[in-house]
Protein backbone atom coordinates (compact mmCIF):
# COMPACT_ATOMS: atom_id res chain seq x y z
CA UNK A 1 0.00 0.00 0.00
CA UNK A 2 1.55 3.53 -1.26
CA UNK A 3 1.43 6.99 -0.12
CA UNK A 4 1.12 8.23 -4.01
CA UNK A 5 -1.00 7.46 -5.00
CA UNK A 6 -2.81 7.85 -2.32
CA UNK A 7 -4.36 4.30 -1.46
CA UNK A 8 -6.99 3.19 1.03
CA UNK A 9 -7.27 -0.37 2.84
CA UNK A 10 -11.20 -0.22 3.81
CA UNK A 11 -12.92 -2.24 6.05
CA UNK A 12 -13.51 -5.93 5.66
CA UNK A 13 -10.74 -5.70 2.97
CA UNK A 14 -7.33 -7.50 3.58
CA UNK A 15 -4.06 -6.88 2.07
CA UNK A 16 -2.45 -10.85 1.43
CA UNK A 17 1.10 -12.15 0.62
CA UNK A 18 1.54 -15.59 0.53
CA UNK A 19 0.09 -16.94 4.02
CA UNK A 20 0.45 -13.43 5.54
CA UNK A 21 -2.73 -11.11 5.52
CA UNK A 22 -3.39 -7.96 6.86
CA UNK A 23 -6.94 -6.85 8.06
CA UNK A 24 -8.81 -4.27 8.58
CA UNK A 25 -12.53 -4.67 10.28
CA UNK A 26 -15.20 -2.63 10.00
CA UNK A 27 -14.64 -1.42 13.77
CA UNK A 28 -10.95 -0.66 13.07
CA UNK A 29 -9.46 -3.44 14.65
CA UNK A 30 -6.28 -4.14 12.51
CA UNK A 31 -4.95 -7.43 12.77
CA UNK A 32 -2.52 -9.77 10.87
CA UNK A 33 -2.63 -12.87 10.50
CA UNK A 34 -0.24 -15.57 9.55
CA UNK A 35 -1.85 -19.20 7.68
CA UNK A 36 -5.26 -18.06 9.39
CA UNK A 37 -3.59 -17.15 12.89
CA UNK A 38 -3.03 -13.65 14.56
CA UNK A 39 0.16 -13.28 14.85
CA UNK A 40 0.37 -9.07 15.20
CA UNK A 41 -2.83 -7.16 16.79
CA UNK A 42 -2.10 -3.39 17.00
CA UNK A 43 -4.92 -2.85 19.69
CA UNK A 44 -6.67 -0.39 16.93
CA UNK A 45 -10.42 -1.60 17.58
CA UNK A 46 -12.79 1.54 18.34
CA UNK A 47 -16.38 2.05 18.30
CA UNK A 48 -16.24 4.18 14.92
CA UNK A 49 -17.58 2.14 12.35
CA UNK A 50 -16.81 1.64 8.65
CA UNK A 51 -12.93 2.67 8.74
CA UNK A 52 -10.04 3.25 6.36
CA UNK A 53 -6.29 2.99 6.34
CA UNK A 54 -3.91 4.57 4.65
CA UNK A 55 0.09 5.06 4.67
CA UNK A 56 0.78 8.78 5.37
CA UNK A 57 3.38 11.13 3.51
CA UNK A 58 5.03 11.51 6.62
CA UNK A 59 5.70 7.38 7.23
CA UNK A 60 2.34 6.57 9.54
CA UNK A 61 -0.32 4.12 9.04
CA UNK A 62 -3.63 6.11 9.64
CA UNK A 63 -6.92 4.94 10.73
CA UNK A 64 -9.67 7.05 9.69
CA UNK A 65 -13.43 7.45 8.75
CA UNK A 66 -13.71 6.02 5.49
CA UNK A 67 -13.56 8.18 2.54
CA UNK A 68 -11.56 10.93 5.07
CA UNK A 69 -8.11 11.82 5.99
CA UNK A 70 -8.62 12.88 9.70
CA UNK A 71 -6.92 10.24 11.57
CA UNK A 72 -8.69 8.72 14.79
CA UNK A 73 -5.56 6.44 15.30
CA UNK A 74 -1.97 6.59 13.64
CA UNK A 75 0.70 4.11 13.92
CA UNK A 76 4.42 4.51 14.20
CA UNK A 77 6.17 7.93 14.52
CA UNK A 78 6.35 10.66 12.16
CA UNK A 79 9.49 11.41 10.03
CA UNK A 80 10.22 13.70 7.16
CA UNK A 81 7.83 14.13 4.19
CA UNK A 82 7.94 12.15 0.99
CA UNK A 83 6.41 8.82 -0.60
CA UNK A 84 6.31 6.13 1.88
CA UNK A 85 5.00 2.31 1.48
CA UNK A 86 3.67 -0.37 3.53
CA UNK A 87 4.94 -3.78 1.71
CA UNK A 88 5.37 -7.47 2.61
CA UNK A 89 9.12 -8.48 1.75
CA UNK A 90 10.52 -12.25 2.09
CA UNK A 91 7.54 -13.20 4.70
CA UNK A 92 8.00 -9.82 6.77
CA UNK A 93 5.42 -6.46 7.23
CA UNK A 94 7.32 -3.19 7.14
CA UNK A 95 7.13 0.32 6.64
CA UNK A 96 9.32 1.50 3.83
CA UNK A 97 10.73 5.20 2.73
CA UNK A 98 10.97 7.90 2.51
CA UNK A 99 11.87 7.02 -1.20
CA UNK A 100 15.11 8.12 -2.10
CA UNK A 101 14.71 7.90 -6.16
CA UNK A 102 12.33 7.13 -9.06
CA UNK A 103 12.75 7.11 -12.66
CA UNK A 104 9.82 10.00 -13.31
CA UNK A 105 7.12 8.22 -14.97
CA UNK A 106 4.12 10.21 -13.50
CA UNK A 107 0.77 8.15 -12.22
CA UNK A 108 -2.52 9.01 -13.22
CA UNK A 109 -4.47 11.90 -11.81
CA UNK A 110 -7.65 13.87 -11.87
CA UNK A 111 -6.92 15.63 -14.77
CA UNK A 112 -5.21 13.21 -16.82
CA UNK A 113 -6.79 10.06 -16.49
CA UNK A 114 -9.03 10.82 -19.72
CA UNK A 115 -5.60 11.34 -21.58
CA UNK A 116 -4.15 7.90 -21.31
CA UNK A 117 -0.33 7.74 -21.80
CA UNK A 118 0.63 5.04 -23.89
CA UNK A 119 1.64 1.98 -21.85
CA UNK A 120 -0.35 3.43 -18.72
CA UNK A 121 -3.41 1.20 -17.54
CA UNK A 122 -5.90 3.66 -15.98
CA UNK A 123 -8.42 0.99 -15.01
CA UNK A 124 -5.71 -0.40 -12.52
CA UNK A 125 -5.69 3.48 -10.68
CA UNK A 126 -6.76 1.43 -7.45
CA UNK A 127 -4.28 -1.40 -6.82
CA UNK A 128 -1.45 -1.65 -4.86
CA UNK A 129 0.25 -4.74 -6.65
CA UNK A 130 3.93 -4.12 -7.66
CA UNK A 131 6.66 -6.12 -8.56
CA UNK A 132 10.36 -6.44 -7.01
CA UNK A 133 12.77 -5.52 -9.57
CA UNK A 134 15.96 -5.79 -6.84
CA UNK A 135 16.12 -6.11 -2.99
CA UNK A 136 19.55 -4.73 -2.10
CA UNK A 137 22.57 -6.78 -1.98
CA UNK A 138 21.37 -8.63 -5.52
CA UNK A 139 21.92 -8.79 -8.87
CA UNK A 140 19.88 -9.12 -12.41
CA UNK A 141 21.72 -10.18 -15.32
CA UNK A 142 20.88 -9.26 -19.47
CA UNK A 143 21.92 -10.62 -22.65
CA UNK A 144 23.04 -9.28 -25.70
CA UNK A 145 21.05 -11.79 -27.12
CA UNK A 146 17.84 -10.16 -26.43
CA UNK A 147 15.80 -7.90 -23.82
CA UNK A 148 15.45 -9.40 -20.16
CA UNK A 149 12.10 -9.48 -18.51
CA UNK A 150 12.97 -8.62 -14.63
CA UNK A 151 9.51 -7.35 -13.51
CA UNK A 152 5.89 -7.27 -14.20
CA UNK A 153 2.89 -5.24 -12.77
CA UNK A 154 -0.09 -5.57 -14.83
CA UNK A 155 0.86 -3.99 -18.27
CA UNK A 156 4.28 -2.60 -18.04
CA UNK A 157 7.34 -4.56 -17.75
CA UNK A 158 10.93 -3.90 -16.79
CA UNK A 159 13.93 -4.98 -18.69
CA UNK A 160 17.55 -5.03 -19.30
CA UNK A 161 17.81 -4.26 -22.81
CA UNK A 162 20.14 -5.81 -25.25
CA UNK A 163 22.09 -2.74 -25.34
CA UNK A 164 22.88 -1.83 -21.91
CA UNK A 165 19.90 -0.22 -21.01
CA UNK A 166 16.94 -0.18 -18.05
CA UNK A 167 13.80 0.07 -19.66
CA UNK A 168 10.24 0.45 -19.03
CA UNK A 169 7.90 -1.36 -21.42
CA UNK A 170 4.27 -1.41 -22.55
CA UNK A 171 3.53 -5.55 -22.70
CA UNK A 172 0.55 -5.08 -25.16
CA UNK A 173 2.31 -2.96 -27.54
CA UNK A 174 5.96 -3.92 -26.71
CA UNK A 175 6.71 -0.23 -26.74
CA UNK A 176 8.80 1.42 -25.07
CA UNK A 177 8.01 4.32 -22.23
CA UNK A 178 10.98 4.75 -20.36
CA UNK A 179 14.77 3.94 -20.45
CA UNK A 180 17.66 4.76 -19.00
CA UNK A 181 20.49 6.79 -21.05
CA UNK A 182 23.18 6.14 -22.47
CA UNK A 183 22.76 2.81 -24.19
CA UNK A 184 25.68 0.67 -25.89
CA UNK A 185 26.14 1.08 -29.63
CA UNK A 186 25.74 -2.53 -29.99
CA UNK A 187 24.70 -5.42 -28.27
CA UNK A 188 25.99 -6.71 -24.76
CA UNK A 189 25.82 -7.96 -21.83
CA UNK A 190 24.91 -5.81 -18.94
CA UNK A 191 23.52 -6.76 -15.22
CA UNK A 192 21.85 -4.31 -12.55
CA UNK A 193 22.90 -3.92 -8.74
CA UNK A 194 20.82 -2.12 -6.50
CA UNK A 195 23.93 -1.53 -3.59
CA UNK A 196 23.19 -1.99 0.31
CA UNK A 197 23.59 1.82 0.33
CA UNK A 198 20.79 2.32 -2.26
CA UNK A 199 22.13 2.98 -5.40
CA UNK A 200 21.09 1.56 -8.58
CA UNK A 201 23.97 0.71 -10.92
CA UNK A 202 23.59 -0.85 -14.53
CA UNK A 203 27.11 -2.64 -15.31
CA UNK A 204 28.85 -4.07 -18.24
CA UNK A 205 32.59 -6.04 -18.78
CA UNK A 206 34.94 -4.59 -21.29
CA UNK A 207 39.04 -5.03 -21.80
CA UNK A 208 39.17 -2.46 -18.48
CA UNK A 209 37.14 -4.40 -16.40
CA UNK A 210 33.74 -3.73 -14.96
CA UNK A 211 32.36 0.04 -15.81
CA UNK A 212 28.70 1.62 -14.98
CA UNK A 213 26.26 2.34 -18.20
CA UNK A 214 24.29 3.59 -15.74
CA UNK A 215 23.57 4.99 -11.99
CA UNK A 216 19.82 5.85 -10.79
CA UNK A 217 19.70 7.43 -7.05
CA UNK A 218 22.51 7.83 -4.88
CA UNK A 219 24.88 6.89 -2.39
CA UNK A 220 23.05 6.51 1.63
CA UNK A 221 23.27 4.75 4.42
CA UNK A 222 23.56 1.39 4.55
CA UNK A 223 19.81 -0.23 5.15
CA UNK A 224 17.38 -2.50 3.33
CA UNK A 225 16.30 -1.61 0.13
CA UNK A 226 14.14 -2.53 -2.43
CA UNK A 227 13.25 -1.74 -5.91
CA UNK A 228 9.91 -1.85 -6.93
CA UNK A 229 8.18 -1.41 -10.38
CA UNK A 230 4.73 0.39 -9.83
CA UNK A 231 1.38 -0.30 -12.35
CA UNK A 232 2.03 3.04 -14.42
CA UNK A 233 5.72 2.36 -15.04
CA UNK A 234 7.77 4.17 -12.13
CA UNK A 235 10.70 2.39 -10.90
CA UNK A 236 11.23 3.56 -7.32
CA UNK A 237 13.68 2.59 -4.37
CA UNK A 238 12.51 2.92 -1.21
CA UNK A 239 14.72 2.48 2.26
CA UNK A 240 13.34 0.21 5.07
CA UNK A 241 12.13 2.33 8.03
CA UNK A 242 10.75 0.24 10.65
CA UNK A 243 9.42 -4.09 10.60
CA UNK A 244 6.31 -4.08 12.19
CA UNK A 245 6.40 -7.76 11.90
CA UNK A 246 9.39 -9.83 10.96
CA UNK A 247 8.36 -13.76 11.78
CA UNK A 248 10.29 -14.13 15.32
CA UNK A 249 8.31 -13.77 17.93
CA UNK A 250 10.64 -12.24 20.56
CA UNK A 251 11.20 -9.41 17.71
CA UNK A 252 7.73 -9.38 16.98
CA UNK A 253 6.36 -8.23 20.20
CA UNK A 254 9.52 -5.17 20.85
CA UNK A 255 8.40 -4.20 17.23
CA UNK A 256 4.79 -3.43 17.78
CA UNK A 257 4.06 0.26 17.13
CA UNK A 258 1.19 1.45 20.03
CA UNK A 259 -2.01 3.23 18.04
CA UNK A 260 -2.11 6.73 19.28
CA UNK A 261 -5.89 7.65 20.20
CA UNK A 262 -6.94 11.13 18.39
CA UNK A 263 -10.47 12.38 20.17
CA UNK A 264 -12.87 13.31 17.40
CA UNK A 265 -14.18 17.35 17.84
CA UNK A 266 -17.50 17.01 16.29
CA UNK A 267 -19.85 20.52 16.29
Amino acid sequence: MFSEPLQFLFGGQSLTDGDLALSLSNDCSLILYKAGSPVLNFNTSTTTSYCALFVSDKGQLILAPDNERTPTQTIGKQTSTGRYALLFVDGKLGIFGPAIWNNGVQPPTLFNINKPTPGINHEKLKTGSTDYILLSGNTATGSANGDVVIAQNGMVSTVITNKCALAVKDNTTNKTTWHSWPTSSEATECFLELTSNGELLLQGYNESGVYTQWKGGYAAKENLYVCLLRYFGRIVIYGRKIWLYDGSSSATAAAVVAAEKTKMVTT
